[in-house]
Parts: structure tokens; C-alpha cells; sequence
């Protein structure tokens, strides 16, 4: 979820809505795409790529830290690259942002869309209702409506009530034979290539929270950017690792009907109807709760592609068509196109790739800028406080943006491998808008 705030405000955000923003942009990712990693590892050697993943993220968000403290008016991670590269660099990891939230806008709306026709008891309607409900969003943000920090709170504490009832319901079911011996895939180098993107989807956007460093307070600012990107950091991984065990623990998968778990859109909901029965009330109060944080993340991530899109447009000369319309209307055919033709394991993918370009950049942007610090004598004053890269830790902060760097740089290859084609069309069509159409 993309939360937007006018920074003349006086009231700044804190560590309170700095994680709240960082799990609520993320948390979508608990409630589906999992399942299609479990459909290639198995639940139990899932376990391996989503470590892999996790140690990427957590190097990811030491290296945002440092930059956030040392460009605190940066609005976005394209601003770190043009800083250590040039603007044309810059725009190619706009691109890649705009990928990452391009589509997972039809993926979080495919499983909106089975979530409640799952409720409906008709899977059937699930592409009319997510066409319906891109409809809406894609109308709602022509008029740039922003949602405040507080209803992202709400948001934010509603879907991790509904991870905790989850957990909960599945607990007494649970048990480790059925963990550890499902009969369900296997680990070797290709099938952890396969399954490295589903695990990263648990993680991915949270680095949503540099949209919004220039809105944090200055007073402690290391402070509230630090523990807030942590807490986030760490309430997803736990989160994670509680749904992942206890629903593969609470699933008997000598039952045919089990299997059929690893191709849904609607994980969650499909794993307590199995181990609680889909009628019991907790099943339908379930995914009811569910709905909100699908919501809350379509409409931000939607509303995140629009604004990313929008720049990248001409100028219209048409006074009766602003670029939000088109951007808009681009991001809805988009969308609309992937839900009815394409596989949400194919959309997690893409938008996976697209952020770990960024990533890749981002981190390698901290190596270059901290080598450079000496030279350039890189400084910025908040409030009195001085924030460079010579206040954090050398050593532990070039080896976290080398993690990061290596991994991310595995995951676009990995890409690469499984998606050969669209990799090829991105790196052509991007380079080409970057250095041939968007020359000034």
C-alpha cells in the first residue's frame, strides 16, 4: 500500500508509520503466492530459498537506512542511483519500479478476485470481480486520492489480526510429520532458481518506506528510520515463517484435495477450509478480514504504478486529456490483459524481476557513494545533526550491500532462465526509452 502525505505537514511520521507503511505494503504477500514455490521445493525445502531471500532483504534494508539517513529528501531509490550513476541510470531502475508495481497490480487482483469468489462459493467470477475492482481503482486515482497514515495503521493491524486467527485456527491441526513428509517436490539448483521468486514475493515492496523518508520527522531521524525499517523487516520474516510452518504442518497431503492447495490464488483460505471443513465460521469470517489488506495493497500498488508511469509519458498537447488519465488507462489495459491471459505465477515473476534490478542498483549505488564519501565529502545537515556515510559501520555496511548485490544479481539471472523472452524485451525496450527517446 502506497500512502501519500503533504511533508508541510508539522505532525512527521514516526517509527510507528514508518513500520506500519513497511508491513502494510507487504503483507499482501502472506496471503498468496507461496503456495506456487511449495508446488516446486515442497513446504519443508521452501524453507532454503525464503532464507536466501531474507538474507537479501535484510542487507536491502540496512543499505535504504544508511542511504535514507545520508539523502534524507530522496523520493525514491532511483534517486540513490542517479547520485552514484547519472539520470539515465536513474530512469532505467524507474522502469524496473515501474515493472515491480505494474504487475503486481493484476497479481494482488487475480487473488482479490479468487478470495472472494472463494467467499461466493464461485471461483468462476473471480476475473470479473478483480476487473471490476481495477475499474474502480483506476478511477479512483485520477483524482490523486490519498490515504492517510492512520487508515494505514488500521489497514496494516486488521491484516495481521487476520495472519494471527490463521495461525490460531490451523495450530491444533498442526503436525511435523506432515511438515516434513509431504511428498511434494524437491531441492536441487532448479528448482531453487524456480522457487526463488515466490520466496522473495513475502518480502517484496518494502522498500516502499523510501517514498516516504522525506516526510519523516528530523529529530532522531537515524532513530525512527532504523528501528522502523527493522521492526518491518522483522514482523514480516516472523510472520512469514508462522504461516509457511503451521499451515504445511496442519495440511494432511496424503489427501488428494490437498494438492490442488499449490495451484490456488487463495492459499490461505483453501488451507483452513481443508483443516477445519469450508464451512465453519471461522473459515468465512477468515477471509472476509482477508479482503481488506488486498484491497488496501491493490489500490496502493495500482496507485503506485499510475505515478510511476505518469513521468515516463510526453507531453500532451490536449488540454481535455492529462497524462494521469493516460497513465491510468495504460496501467488498466495492462492489467486487465495479465488477468485474463496470464498466470499469477508469471506476474509474481515479472514484478519480482523488476525489483530485484532495483535492488541491485540500489545497493550497488551505497558501494560506489561510500567509496566516493572521501572525495566528495558527502553531507547533510538535519536539525543540527549531521548524517554521512562515516557514521555507520564500514565493514557492516558494505558487506550487507554486497549480500544484497549477489543475491539480487542471482535472482536477475534466475530470471533470466526462467523468463528468457520478457527479460530480453525489458532490457531492449528499457535501454532503448533511457538512452534513445529520453536523451535530455
Amino acid at each position: 500500500m502506497i500512502v501519500s502525505e503533504d511533508n508541510k505537514q508539522s505532525k512527521k511520521l514516526g517509527i510507528f508509520a514508518i513500520w506500519a507503511i513497511g508491513v502494510g505494503m507487504v503483507i499482501s504477500g502472506e496471503s498468496f503466492g507461496w503456495n506456487l514455490g511449495w508446488a516446486i521445493t515442497g513446504p519443508l525445502w521452501f524453507f532454503v530459498p525464503v532464507a536466501v531471500a531474507a538474507l537479501m532483504y535484510f542487507g536491502l534494508v540496512q543499505t535504504l537506512i544508511e542511504l535514507a539517513c545520508v539523502y534524507p529528501d530522496a523520493t525514491g531509490p532511483h534517486t540513490y542511483v542517479e547520485k552514484a550513476f547519472n539520470k539515465k541510470w536513474g530512469s532505467f531502475i524507474g522502469l524496473a519500479i515501474l515493472f515491480e508495481f505494474l504487475f503486481a497490480t493484476p497479481a494482488i487482483a487475480s487473488s482479490l478476485g479468487e478470495y472472494l469468489g472463494f467467499l461466493m462459493n464461485d471461483l468462476s467470477l473471480s476475473p470479473w470481480i478483480s476487473t471490476l475492482f481495477l475499474l474502480c481503482f483506476s478511477i479512483v486515482n485520477l483524482f490523486e486520492m490519498h490515504i492517510g497514515v492512520r487508515f494505514l495503521i488500521l489497514l496494516t493491524l486488521l491484516a495481521i489480526l487476520e495472519l494471527f486467527m490463521y495461525q490460531g485456527s490451523v495450530f491444533t491441526a498442526f503436525e511435523l510429520q506432515n511438515l516434513s513428509n509431504s511428498n511434494v517436490g524437491s531441492l536441487d539448483l532448479q528448482s531453487f532458481v524456480q522457487a526463488i521468486p515466490y520466496a522473495m514475493w513475502l518480502f517484496l515492496a518494502i522498500e516502499g518506506i523510501s517514498l516516504m523518508t522525506n516526510a519523516v520527522d528530523r529529530k532522531n531521524f537515524r532513530k525512527v528510520i532504523g528501528r522502523g525499517y527493522n521492526l518491518a523487516f522483522f514482523t514480516l520474516l516472523i510472520l512469514a515463517v508462522l504461516v509457511l510452518v503451521l499451515a504445511a504442518g496442519g495440511i494432511d497431503w496424503n489427501s488428494p484435495e490437498s494438492l490442488g492447495l499449490l495451484k490456488e490464488n487463495h492459499p490461505m483460505p483453501a488451507s483452513m477450509a481443508l483443516i477445519l471443513g469450508k464451512d465453519h465460521f471461522l473459515v468465512q469470517v477468515f477471509t472476509f478480514i482477508g479482503l481488506f489488506g488486498l484491497i488496501a495493497s491493490l489500490q496502493g500498488i495500482a496507485f503506485a504504478a499510475t505515478k510511476q508511469l505518469e513521468p515516463l509519458l510526453p507531453s500532451i498537447k490536449d488540454n481535455l486529456v492529462s497524462k494521469r488519465v493516460v497513465a491510468s488507462t495504460i496501467v488498466f489495459v495492462i492489467s486487465l490483459a495479465a488477468i485474463w491471459t496470464s498466470q499469477t505465477g508469471f506476474l509474481i515473476e515479472v514484478s519480482v524481476f523488476g525489483a530485484v534490478c532495483m535492488y541491485f542498483a540500489v545497493s550497488s549505488s551505497l558501494l560506489v557513494l561510500r567509496k566516493r564519501n572521501n572525495i566528495l565529502a558527502a553531507r547533510v545537515n538535519v536539525k543540527n545533526t549531521a548524517y554521512s556515510h562515516d557514521n555507520f559501520n564500514g565493514i557492516f555496511s558494505s558487506f550487507n550491500a554486497w549480500v544484497a548485490v549477489i543475491i539480487s544479481l542471482i535472482c536477475i539471472g534466475s530470471f533470466a532462465y526462467l523468463q528468457f523472452q520478457a527479460f530480453i524485451i525489458f532490457i531492449i525496450c528499457s535501454l532503448g526509452y533511457v538512452f534513445l527517446i529520453r536523451r535530455k
